[in-house]
């Protein structure tokens, strides 16, 4: 028992926060910024981790620095380690966003993180020049294990998440639109059922996670030869929207911001699809996190709507 003790009192907090960073950003360079440590310091810390837990804990891979099934065994005993010194250390005054160099992550949708990311620069810039972000594109499944791993501060989206330990806050609800070209003869005349059901469509496919109410509309009432186009993801819709005669079926926000981009009419739907509500969502080890609290009010300020200020849950 003494000589277990006398091991783990040589694993300092700074070697657990470094094997936490490596799981979290796949990445020593990433791991490093996040903590403010230097490459060196970084290599030097994950030699330590290794020799004393007698495994090689993370290998390179295409995918960046994988976790062995040992480092997957120890990483929710070190997250919550350092989640209990987090809490009886910290206060919310101890993170200073004027001065930090903190990085951040968050999951979104293509064109989510399009819309939100000149905005969200544009704060940093005045409030927080030193931090650092980074956008990770919304998979169809597993973000609540991203979330869970650390591979992300927060993800925000449409996501069917409802369950402990993760919390959720609302940002916004959406319905759809229908976009066309400038010049578009449909333009000038009121959008009927008949004429929507009827047109060529652009589809974008896979559809994000949120959107299944319109994928399903599109593919049950629109016959598959009048899909002109199908899109790799909303983005390629300011590249291919001016020179096709295509109707595009786009969120409402989506669809205000690319028609200004493009110069593209917005109509209004003469069909009833279901629209969709997006909220950003985290893990609990980040709920108090001072940081990560302020990260997350920061993003709620710039996307939510005045309905969208309901409590975390």
């Amino acid at each position: 028992m003494a000589k277990n003790a006398g091991l783990a009192a040589s694993l300092d907090l700074r070697l657990l926060a470094v094997f936490d960073a490596v799981l979290r950003k796949r990445s020593l360079t990433q791991a490093g910024d996040s903590l403010g440590f230097s490459q060196p310091l970084m290599s030097q810390s994950l030699g330590k981790l290794r020799q004393f837990f007698g495994d090689p804990l993370f290998v390179r891979t295409s995918e960046g620095m994988s976790p062995t099934p040992r480092a997957r065994e120890l990483a929710p005993r070190i997250a919550s380690v350092l989640q209990l010194m987090q809490e009886a250390m910290e206060s919310p005054e101890h993170f200073d966003p004027a001065t930090s160099r903190r990085s951040f992550s968050f999951i979104a949708t293509d064109f989510g993180a399009a819309f939100l990311l000149p905005r969200l620069l544009r704060r940093l810039h005045d409030t927080a020049p030193g931090v650092r972000v980074r956008a990770i594109g919304a998979p169809r499944h597993g973000v609540e294990d991203m979330l869970e791993a650390g591979e992300a501060d927060l993800a925000i989206g449409s996501f069917a998440i409802s369950r402990s330990p993760f919390y959720q806050r609302r940002l916004y609800a959406s319905d759809y639109v229908c976009l066309v070209r400038s010049g578009h003869p449909q333009a000038s005349v009121p959008l009927t059922a008949d004429a929507y059901l009827n047109a060529l469509h652009a589809l974008v496919a896979p559809l994000p996670v949120g959107y299944e109410a319109l994928e399903r509309f599109l593919l049950d009432n629109i016959p598959s030869d009048r899909f002109a186009v199908t899109l790799p993801n909303f983005l390629t819709v300011l590249t291919t929207l001016p020179s096709s005669d295509a109707l595009f079926t786009v969120s409402r926000r989506a669809g205000t911001e690319v028609a200004r981009l493009v110069g593209a009419s917005v109509l209004e739907l003469p069909v009833r699809i279901p629209g969709f509500v997006v909220r950003q969502f985290w893990h609990e080890r980040f709920h108090k996190e001072p940081a990560s609290q302020w990260f997350r009010d920061l993003i709620h300020g710039l996307l939510a709507e005045p309905a969208g200020a309901d409590d975390a849950s």
